[in-house]
């Protein structure tokens, strides 16, 4: 037997935002960003044709199949998307932020971005989708992705990001009709509580957004790439550390804070950090909802104090010097404990100096 739930009960509100943290695990996102980009709003594009003749195949392909799609176009990103055009707008100057914030990451750790213009590599195509079953379903035709837990991905095939407006995630859905359904009666429903749904939604969004676009820029440029041979806890690491407290600051591992800092500090409260051991063992990310989210908020973590306290290390680490031309970088936990410690010095030594920075700036007492 089901009880009946009043929406506008506190008790309601925490069940329904604990639903919405869970599902967050599946992706991350910000409320509007603000306007500091170089360049403007996207713009439909009303002409056919261009240089990338391999791009514009690829989007005649796509169109072809979702003809609802429109056209949009930044100074770095092509943009297909079914969306409103001003969320189309707003997305578009987020990835031109990104864009940016990945050129401060690359100068910080003098990794200046290789020009591909050489490589036939012109814009970066963006799929957007509002509806979770078309983005599912482009996944699974596009490219054989079939985990539904996703929000976005990468394709390094296919060399594009594709990601679905996490309104149409099923936990957010659950709760705003269940909204809905309520103001439909005529009872009341405070408007905070709708206000707080939509700017936790934005938020999700804008930080799969730039996860996504983080992984693209870099395999792209050619600093990281997104294969078997990069360490998995770098390469999802470094795309966490982008992902912001606020769309409206500014972002990047460069920053004390990132999106991924307050559940840190929580399971750092609770002792159940992954020890760095942990995360460089890894071939893949957990299959578990808990384990998953807890490796993706170290990596990322972990991965902006490098950026900020060993610098040098990272610029060496991030090269593969040491663990590029091992035959498996999963291979064994020592062959990823040597790699690291070739470039960071012992890990028993690193892990203490990182883990009483982190325990001091969350307040938390010394070991």
């Amino acid at each position: 037997m089901n009880p009946v739930i009043d929406p506008v009960d506190p008790a309601f509100m925490r069940i329904a935002f604990l639903i919405l943290l869970m599902a967050a695990g599946a992706f991350r996102l910000v409320s509007p960003p603000v306007q500091d980009s170089e360049a403007g709003p996207p713009i439909e594009i009303r002409f056919q044709g261009g240089s990338d003749h391999d791009l514009e195949s690829r989007i005649s392909h796509i169109l072809g199949r979702y003809p609802n799609m429109k056209r949009h176009r930044t100074t770095r990103f092509e943009i297909l998307s079914d969306m409103p055009s001003e969320d189309a707008a707003l997305h578009g100057r987020l990835l031109e932020r990104t864009a940016h914030a990945v050129e401060d990451f690359c100068r910080r750790l003098h990794m200046p971005l290789p020009d591909t213009a050489g490589h036939g590599r012109g814009r970066h195509l963006v799929i957007a989708f509002t509806s979770r079953v078309d983005f599912l379903s482009f996944a699974g035709w596009s490219d054989e992705i079939h985990a539904r837990w996703l929000a976005g991905y990468f394709s390094p095939v296919n060399e594009h990001m594709v990601y679905h407006h996490a309104g149409d995630n099923p936990a957010v859905r659950r709760v705003s009709d269940r909204l809905a359904q309520f103001e439909a009666r005529g009872e009341s429903v405070d408007p905070a509580q709708i206000a707080a749904i939509e700017k936790f939604v934005d938020h999700q969004t804008a930080s799969v957004v730039i996860h996504e676009a983080v992984h693209m820029l870099l395999h792209q440029h050619e600093i990281l790439t997104a294969s078997k041979r990069s360490p998995i806890w770098l390469v999802e690491g470094l795309a966490g550390s982008f992902e912001p407290r606020a769309a409206t600051e500014r972002f990047g591992p460069n920053r004390r804070e990132n999106g991924r800092t307050q559940e840190f500090r929580r399971h750092l409260a609770e002792g159940r950090v992954p020890s760095i051991a942990s995360l460089l063992e890894a071939a893949t990310t957990p299959s578990e909802d808990l384990d998953r989210q807890s490796f993706y908020d170290g990596s990322a973590v972990l991965c902006s104090w490098l950026v900020r306290n060993e610098p040098e290390g990272m610029a060496d680490y991030i090269r593969g010097r040491k663990w590029n031309h091992t035959s498996s970088v999963g291979e064994g936990e020592a062959d990823g404990q040597a790699a690291f410690e070739a470039s960071f010095g012992a890990i028993d030594t690193l892990e203490r100096r990182w883990l009483e920075a982190e325990r001091a700036a969350a307040g938390l007492p010394r070991f």
